[in-house]
């Protein structure tokens, strides 16, 4: 590499992993303060699912297509500090919300800030990345999405439990899960020159039209189609889990916010890493040893054991049972992520691979992100009561595992022989 392509290799990994990490922390600051912000602005389990789910994932996936055209054409730093300035606005904003509409505008927002962190950081991997350490730097990537969501409960936790306690608000007129957002934009404020030193790839001389790029994916739909099922189930017990999860654990054991953010915060910082990184190293392992299926092979053995995970988060009596569950269900669905991301990037040549993940991720987060909470909510609105949340998600995440388990093993026939 010259000085002029910038950064490269694991640098570069560690920086989109870090923007990664502050964009997942502050989309799942909601969820660590779901149970003061539903009282205090008079929310229902339907508009919280909404708020965690479709608010968000609708404007994210329907831009994610342009974004991706415009990553493939040589555009990623502009991109991606474009996209840090939306997020962290609409951070601030979510401090300010008087109600539902003022939340939803503001998750609105958010995602079409955040839809251009993954196609262009894919972009940016497959480019600079050597082929053979792309399980490695995907999981990279991956790896700072789920301490995102993790720090958000640990560290959020801690410091709402901090707020909380203070005799006089830190914020004068803002109650403390509000205050929370606005401490959320220190780290996003720290990116901004790492990220002015990202150099874009060099623009192609022709552009690759989306129609070329539909062109490629259905020729080979087979693959594409079964691993789009398989990640969807992926991403849909992901967000879910993220969503709810404190949530069901304030319900169920009894724990404040602040707790129950900070067991859960512990929990996952440590078994996501394990998940995410045991999984990049997994499969670049065995395509090195002549795996070439080892993406859909990996998939569904984690959506797989995703399933008694679950059973044991979401039905033990125990707390201490129940997080064991939560911990092992983390690392199989960590195993996951790299495993879709991984296989996409393989089914696809450079030059369409920002533009395929964009439809191929606007897809599975449309349908994954966008139904997995919300579903939640309304089984515990209308068929478990809220004391049933356990219930709820182990139902749902059964039938998605299953048949994300079985869609993974259909795309390990159809994979080609040389990926």
């Amino acid at each position: 590499m010259t000085r002029s392509d910038g950064l490269s290799g694991w640098l570069l990994v560690a920086l989109l992993a870090a923007t990664q990490l502050t964009a997942f922390a502050d989309r799942f600051l909601l969820t660590l303060v779901a149970t003061p912000a539903k009282q205090a602005l008079a929310l229902s389990d339907t508009q919280l699912g909404l708020l965690q789910g479709s608010a968000f994932v609708l404007p994210y996936a329907l831009i994610l297509p342009f974004l991706g055209t415009l990553a493939d054409r040589g555009r990623q730093r502009g991109l991606l500090l474009t996209g840090l300035a939306l997020w962290s606005g609409a951070t601030a904003a979510c401090a300010f919300a008087e109600g539902f509409t003022g939340l939803l505008a503001a998750r609105l927002v958010l995602g079409i800030g955040q839809a251009a962190v993954a196609p262009t950081a894919l972009s940016l991997l497959a480019a600079r990345l050597d082929r053979r350490n792309l399980g490695r730097g995907v999981s990279g990537l991956t790896t700072g999405a789920a301490l995102g969501r993790s720090l958000a409960l640990l560290l959020g936790g801690l410091v709402l439990g901090w707020l909380t306690t203070r005799e006089a608000p830190l914020l004068p007129g803002l109650a403390p899960w509000q205050t929370l957002f606005v401490l959320a934009l220190l780290p996003n404020l720290l990116l901004v020159p790492l990220l002015i030193g990202v150099r874009s790839t060099p623009r192609p001389v022709r552009p690759v039209s989306t129609r070329v790029a539909l062109a490629w994916i259905g020729r080979r739909r087979g693959a594409y189609l079964a691993m789009a099922v398989a990640a969807t189930g992926s991403v849909l017990m992901s967000q879910t889990l993220g969503a709810w999860a404190p949530t069901f654990f304030v319900r169920r054991f009894g724990l404040t916010p602040a707790e129950s953010g900070l067991w859960l915060g512990l929990t996952a910082v440590a078994a996501a890493p394990l998940g995410h990184l045991a999984g990049g190293s997994i499969l670049d392992h065995l395509r090195r040893n002549g795996r070439n299926e080892a993406a859909p092979r990996l998939l569904a053995l984690a959506l797989g054991l995703a399933v008694p995970a679950t059973a044991l988060a979401g039905l033990s009596p125990s707390l201490t049972l129940s997080l064991a569950g939560f911990a092992a269900l983390v690392v199989v669905l960590g195993m996951a992520s790299p495993a879709w991301l991984s296989g996409l990037q393989l089914l696809t040549p450079r030059a369409l691979r920002g533009r395929v993940s964009g439809l191929f991720l606007a897809v599975i987060t449309l349908v994954g992100l966008g139904s997995g909470p919300v579903l939640v909510g309304l089984f515990s609105d209308r068929v478990f009561g809220e004391d049933g949340l356990g219930r709820a998600l182990v139902v749902l995440f059964a039938g998605v595992g299953g048949l994300g388990a079985f869609a993974a093993l259909a795309a390990r026939r159809l994979w080609p022989q040389r990926s």
